[in-house]
């Protein structure tokens, strides 16, 4: 039973017997315990060194017994400390163990190259530049915010580095920045040097795309502090690639030509009719005011000689246009 406390059954017999007996002889002990003189001196020193035997003031080869309950809290808090001590080797041991698994698991994705998230904007920005160091051929980017005037700055100068070398560039904006003038003006620079720019009613998530074999995305489109995730896993991408080209199909050109029969505003507002949209939300969709949005309505209607919304959309799609 006491085992644990380094007190075994024959200890625990002698004790015993000097309770009944404290005046027994040494063999007599032997004898009322039923353990060896051997075992006799061994339990006797180990009761001593536990405290539950203490030498005899009056007679220095005996001894006398001590109350257990003081020695038993002595050895318990012993034990416990111990078993405290363990707990938080285990403890460390296992945050060890976790560390170690962590970086195993982040050394195998860096070697497969097919996951990495990142979450430090730094992270992020490391990677992205290399990514475009080593890019050969495209770049297809979704951009889901307006960009700023810095951001825009930022693009040009490293765009046009692109453009020495030869990389196709094609990105896919919100409808709503066709009304920023700056955007528009950067969409012509683009065009200018063999890049292109399209504004879209569709647009999940920031996605750049590199020679369509590495795809990076944001983690979580509403919450952009949870970081970017790199992939280049050959299906993911594959589905990526394609979802960008859906989008491009049917995005309009933020730079077109003067000689379209239907401006980019109006190819996106009959896109968002088609879907049965009410004009409020086709106006947030466009950034554009309702009233806005009514007057476009009207002047399609009067130009395609109809008198309802439906027969807009059914004429819209006779030419094409959806």
């Amino acid at each position: 039973m006491f085992e644990a406390l380094g007190l075994d059954a024959n200890a625990i017999a002698v004790y015993r017997t000097l309770l009944l007996s404290p005046s027994v002889t040494h063999a007599q002990l032997a004898e009322r315990a039923g353990v060896d003189h051997d075992g006799v001196h061994l339990a006797l020193d180990v009761l001593e060194q536990k405290g539950l035997l203490r030498r005899s003031h009056s007679d220095p080869a005996g001894v006398r017994t001590e109350s257990p309950q003081v020695a038993f809290e002595r050895l318990l808090g012993d034990q416990e400390e111990k078993l405290h001590r363990a707990q938080e080797q285990l403890s460390s041991i296992r945050t060890g163990a976790a560390q170690l698994v962590d970086e195993y698991q982040r050394s195998v994705n860096r070697r497969r190259g097919e996951v990495e998230h990142l979450v430090e904007t730094d992270e992020i920005v490391s990677r992205l530049v290399e990514l475009g160091e080593n890019v050969a051929a495209s770049i297809d980017s979704v951009v889901t915010k307006q960009p700023t005037v810095h951001q825009l700055r930022e693009s040009k100068m490293d765009e046009e580095k692109y453009f020495e070398r030869g990389i196709k560039l094609r990105t896919v904006y919100p409808a709503s920045a066709r009304h920023d003038e700056l955007v528009v003006e950067y969409a012509k620079w683009l065009a200018a040097r063999g890049g292109a720019a399209r504004t879209s009613i569709t647009v999940p998530n920031r996605v750049l795309i590199y020679d369509g074999e590495v795809a990076v995305l944001m983690f979580d489109p509403e919450d952009h502090s949870r970081g970017a995730v790199i992939i280049n896993t050959p299906g993911v991408v594959a589905t990526l690639r394609a979802m960008f080209e859906l989008i491009w199909a049917a995005s309009t050109d933020l730079a077109p030509s003067d000689d379209e029969d239907l401006r980019p505003e109006e190819r996106e507002l009959l896109q968002l009719l088609a879907r049965g949209l009410k004009d409020e939300a086709i106006a947030r969709q466009l950034g554009i005011s309702i009233r806005t949005v009514r007057r476009m309505i009207n002047n399609l209607s009067l130009r395609m000689e109809t008198s309802s919304r439906f027969a807009l959309g059914a004429k819209a799609a006779e030419r094409g246009w959806l």
